[in-house]
């Protein structure tokens, strides 16, 4: 016995499939599984991953509108949410999935601006379809700045950031950041389908092409092509660089271990024989990870001891990553003191330079946000206790280099890049530990998210990792000295380091783009609203 299809039934469909869709092109267009030395084959996709959504968003009928627009938005941010960041689930799954629940919330409000943009501006034409992408891809580079800022900030997966292995593309980081590569990825996405619509509707006349898809295709090639200038620019920029020989220890200790009291000395003898060998090789400066010492000097006297006689016996500083609290305290005698997750340095003169402490902590990972008001979310993370953050940047000298240190994800963000290098920052160090994450991709996204921070700021950025993409990522955003992840050993790296050159403009002005954008989204929306009842072309 056949059933009858009931009304609306193949809409229902559209409405579901379109932005499940969406989301995973966007998921393979970030191509989660590749390594991070890789092709990064897939990052094409993202130039068309938002078309099935945008149309249910845009319908082809002018007169038709979205059912439900903030539901469908909702549906592809989640799928693509817990296809991108799935891997967090080792640390915590419900810290995940609350992580997945929440960033959604930025797809959905994108989709409700879209149908309020499209109910104010039906009319298939150039002009107002050139508008519709303006203002689309404006609404989503200024719900991505939010996103890296209010409470507390996510700014990983971004629209931009599928370009990362496009050097052409990502120059122009150094003038807008990473929001204007965004902006183009959306634009394009927009126009596409605001062209195929138009197509339709005029029969496919090719008249049809002369504006928004132009406009877009225009605008890539523009950026493409003074991505290029810069290119062919950088050997003659960068010769006065001071070069700098790194050595980069990744010992690979397994997260189920590395807290455990019997490991310590084993880990000890696998730090230092790693650095007596590195050492042999006469670099300027030895690197250790996040937390290589899980007992910084504050809270054990002598691991100080130990880190500056290792010092002493290689001739060569260590900067290196430890849990330490409050100078003067112990965890008996102080179980109240504030505990960081600190960058140390230890100097040729045998001391300790005053320590850096992470200023940008995980929530759920390294603090339990609203902990005060809601203390039963403590159950959803695997810690014990919160660190407290740093408050002020802290800078390391090394041949008269200048070196900003960030912690595990800080080099996400631009803004804490940013005040590193406005403060005098030749050369921006990353110690991680990606281990949390065993073999998935949060290893490889985690790096790939890093890379426009080089760009934007025209600093290199060297990695060291416990276990994940320890390498050096050049000041055009080139990668170089790639240590595979779950591999023990060292990675002996030159960089140049571009003492005394000149702050870029996205340095000293900051997210002046995404602030245009979000100023452009508002006005767009002040218009929208203002015209009540039927659409006025």
């Amino acid at each position: 016995m056949t059933h009858p299809i009931q009304p609306g039934w193949r809409q229902t469909q559209r409405d579901w499939l379109l932005p499940i869709l969406s989301g995973w092109l966007m998921i393979l267009s970030f191509s989660p599984w590749e390594p991070f030395q890789g092709s990064h084959q897939f990052s094409f996709v993202a130039w068309f991953a938002w078309v099935p959504w945008c149309s249910l968003l845009l319908p082809q009928n002018p007169d038709a509108c979205c059912r439900n627009p903030f539901r469908s938005g909702y549906l592809a941010g989640l799928f693509f949410w817990l296809g991108t960041i799935y891997w967090i689930h080792h640390t915590t799954i419900p810290g995940m999935l609350m992580l997945a629940a929440f960033l959604s919330l930025y797809f959905g409000l994108w989709g409700l601006i879209m149908a309020r943009f499209h109910l104010r501006w039906q009319k298939i034409s150039g002009g107002q379809h050139i508008l519709l992408a303006t203002l689309g891809a404006a609404s989503w580079v200024a719900l991505e700045w939010g996103k890296g800022w209010i409470l507390g900030g996510f700014p990983w997966n971004d629209a931009g950031t599928t370009q990362y292995r496009n050097l052409a593309l990502i120059q122009i980081a150094q003038w807008t950041g990473k929001f204007w590569i965004s902006f183009l990825v959306v634009f394009f996405n927009l126009s596409l389908w605001l062209t195929w619509r138009r197509l339709r509707h005029q029969n496919f006349s090719l008249r049809s092409w002369r504006y928004e898809f132009s406009l877009a295709v225009l605008l890539v090639t523009g950026t493409l092509v003074a991505g290029m200038r810069m290119l062919l620019a950088a050997p003659r920029e960068q010769s006065g660089g001071i070069p700098l020989k790194v050595a980069l220890i990744q010992p690979n200790i397994p997260q189920d271990i590395k807290y455990e009291v019997y490991s310590r000395a084993e880990q000890e003898s696998c730090l230092e024989q790693l650095t007596m060998n590195a050492a042999l090789l006469k670099p300027d400066l030895i690197m250790w990870p996040e937390t290589a010492l899980v007992t910084g000097p504050n809270l054990d006297p002598r691991r100080g001891l130990w880190m500056l006689d290792l010092v002493k016996r290689v001739q060569t500083p260590i900067l290196f990553g430890a849990m330490d609290a409050d100078a003067g305290g112990d965890a008996d005698s102080k179980p109240q003191q504030n505990y960081y997750n600190t960058a140390l340095l230890a100097t040729r003169d045998l001391e300790l330079a005053p320590g850096y402490h992470k200023m940008h902590l995980v929530p759920f990972g390294e603090y339990v946000p609203f902990e005060r008001w809601m203390p039963w979310l403590r159950w959803l993370t695997p810690i014990e206790g919160s660190f407290t953050p740093g408050e002020v940047p802290v800078w390391f000298t090394i041949k008269g280099i200048k070196i900003g240190p960030l912690i595990c994800f800080e080099d996400t963000f631009p803004g804490l890049s940013r005040t590193m290098v406005k403060g005098g920052a030749d050369l921006l160090v990353n110690l991680t530990n990606d281990a949390w994450f065993l073999d998935s991709p949060g290893a490889s996204l985690h790096a790939a998210n890093a890379v426009l921070r080089a760009v934007e700021n025209r600093r290199p950025l060297i990695r060291c990792t416990n276990s994940g993409y320890t390498c050096i990522i050049g000041s055009r955003g080139e990668i170089h000295c790639v240590e595979d992840p779950a591999t023990r050993g060292f990675r002996l790296a030159s960089v140049n380091a571009p003492a005394g050159q000149p702050l870029t403009f996205y340095t000293r002005f900051g997210d002046w783009f995404a602030f245009l954008c979000a100023a452009t989204a508002g006005l767009g929306l002040f218009f929208a609203g203002s015209a009540a009842g039927p659409a006025r072309n």
